[in-house]
Order: C-alpha cells, then sequence, then structure tokens
C-alpha cells in the first residue's frame, strides 16, 4: 500500500469515529476526488494528493463543481508542494481551493481543532483577534507605542493589526508572549465556491461523453461536464438537479451504478447513467438507467425528466 492509500485509509477510521458518513471512490473510476464526508452539519468533497503541485486547474475546476452541485466544502489534502512539505496546521491554496496537510484534517476530525495560519507571498500569516487586541490594550492601559516596542514594529503597525490587518507568524507569536494571553484566530479551510468560479467544457472529452452532453445540452438542461470522475456531468434546469454518470464498457455499468447509488443517497441528489448500449439494470438499484439511443429519441427536458421518474420507481 503507497502513502496516499494510507492516508485515505487513516481518514476514512478517524471520520468513521467523528460520526462522518464516508464514500471511498474506486480509483478506476474516479481521479476527480477521493473521499467524500458528510456529517449532520456539513459535506466535504476530498482529493488526496501525494504532490499538490501537480495539481491541474481542469480537475480543480471538476472538484468545484461537484461541490458546489452537492453544497459541499472541496478540499485538497497534500503531502508536498513540489519540493516543499506541507506543513501541519497550515491552510495554503491553490485555484481557489484551500490545501491542508494529512494530520490537520485528522486533528480537526479528531477534536475539532482547527488551523491558525495561513500560507501566503512570502511565508506563514495569521489572522488577528482585532477585538481581543483592542480590549486587551483598554484593559491594561497599552499604549501602541508600548506593543509596538515589545514586537519590533511600528506604532502605525500595531494600529492595522487592531484593525484587522494579517500578521506573520512570528511577530503573531511575539505579541501573545507579550501579551500573555492567544490572540490568533483560527483559518476555517471549510469554503464554499461561488456559482460564478464554474465553467463548462473540456477540451480533452472523449466522444461518448462529448455526444452525451450535447443531447442533454439540446434537451433544455444546463449542464456541467466531468472528466475522469464517479460523477461525469451535473445537469440541473430551475426545479431539478441530477449527478450523471457516463459509461461505455458494460463490465463496469454495475460498479459506476452502485456508486451513484451511494452518492445519490449521501447527497440528496437524484442519479441518472447514461450507457452506450441498451441493458438490463440490477434491480437493487434506484439509479435510472438509460442508453444513448434513447436519449437522442427524446424531445425534450421534460420527456427526459418523465424516463427518469420511470426508471427510478420501477
Amino acid at each position: 500500500m503507497d502513502r496516499r492509500q494510507e492516508i485515505i485509509g487513516s481518514i476514512i477510521r478517524f471520520a468513521s469515529r467523528g460520526g462522518y458518513t464516508t464514500i471511498c471512490a474506486d480509483e478506476s473510476l474516479s481521479y476527480t476526488f477521493d473521499l467524500i464526508l458528510r456529517n449532520e452539519s456539513r459535506m466535504m468533497v476530498i482529493k488526496v494528493m501525494n504532490n499538490v503541485g501537480l495539481l491541474t486547474e481542469e480537475t480543480s475546476k471538476s472538484l468545484i463543481a461537484i461541490s458546489r452541485f452537492l453544497d459541499a466544502h472541496p478540499l485538497i489534502i497534500g503531502m508536498s508542494n513540489r519540493d516543499e512539505r506541507i506543513e501541519d496546521g497550515v491552510v495554503y491554496s491553490r485555484y481557489s481551493l484551500p490545501i491542508i496537510s494529512p494530520q490537520t484534517l485528522v486533528s480537526y476530525l479528531k477534536e475539532g481543532e482547527e488551523p491558525t495560519v495561513r500560507a501566503g507571498p512570502g511565508g506563514f500569516y495569521v489572522e488577528i483577534d482585532s477585538e481581543k487586541l483592542k480590549r486587551i490594550r483598554e484593559q491594561r492601559s497599552l499604549s501602541l507605542g508600548e506593543i509596538a516596542s515589545a514586537i519590533g514594529t511600528t506604532r502605525r503597525t500595531v494600529l492595522m493589526y487592531q484593525s484587522g490587518m494579517s500578521a506573520s507568524i512570528d511577530i503573531a507569536l511575539k505579541m501573545e508572549e507579550f501579551l500573555g494571553e492567544e490572540i490568533m484566530e483560527y483559518v476555517s479551510f471549510l469554503w464554499s465556491v461561488q456559482r460564478e468560479e464554474l465553467t463548462a467544457g473540456f477540451r480533452k472529452m472523449r466522444e461518448f461523453e462529448r455526444l452525451v452532453n450535447q443531447e442533454i445540452t439540446r434537451k433544455g438542461f444546463v449542464i456541467y461536464p466531468i472528466r475522469r470522475s464517479i460523477v461525469n456531468f451535473l445537469m440541473e434546469d430551475s426545479d431539478s438537479s441530477y449527478l450523471g454518470g457516463i459509461e461505455e464498457e458494460v463490465a463496469r455499468v454495475e460498479r459506476k451504478i452502485e456508486y451513484l447509488s451511494e452518492l445519490s443517497e449521501m447527497s440528496n441528489k437524484e442519479g441518472l447513467l447514461v450507457v452506450k448500449r441498451e441493458i438490463e439494470k440490477p434491480k437493487r438499484y434506484k439509479i435510472p438507467v438509460i442508453s444513448y439511443s434513447e436519449l437522442e429519441k427524446l424531445h425534450d427536458k421534460d420527456e427526459l425528466k418523465g424516463v427518469i421518474r420511470e426508471r427510478r420507481n420501477s
């Protein structure tokens, strides 16, 4: 077992102990994400990487699209960024996605411990609890100059910290030592990604994927293609949304249905699988299956939605 698989297994164990429901993606079916965790208050869509420097914009957009569609938080777990180690307790970012170390996530799952440091240009930074800093200064009658002298900076800089400016971790630690109290705020890695950050369409789409996406678009749905994933497209209109799968190989259909069923149940989103040739769907799954030739014959989204309802209930 390689290091990446060990980390995935560790996350699953601690998530389960912490009351999370988990889905672990089959690597043969999914590249976009590896894990989905959900408890009563939140859902996380997680990709685990040895080297986050290899994260591509295309994969990032796919992870963002799935997370936004599921009302979930996207998250990258990484061990290194090219030649540099991903430090524990630090939140990094790339392509609008939060990146943390495996231990940072485990600490959160075990004890609810959140990081206090974020990586930025030129080093590590922290957010100062500006209201607490102001309150301590006023209660102790400390001047801006006294604090500035103690931490080796200027009165104006201390005033900016008190107004909400970030500080380097060295300065923040000096300030806490001088004041004798913690003033660093936690940095959340549970980000929400806005809809406008999504873009649809990929240059490297396979021919069958392209045909399916075009047909669904012609029916009147808005569609977000996802390459190399359990979920191959997300489609929605003003009152409906669906997790879609596309499968050409008959031998992989049942496994794909199984994953879509698990994800549909966890997320309370309806699922749909489009296959290249008509098959008999395994009766134990509720995911509707439709062949491409059937999809072509449908006139609009209402007819497609009718077929989905009929096959979901059959």
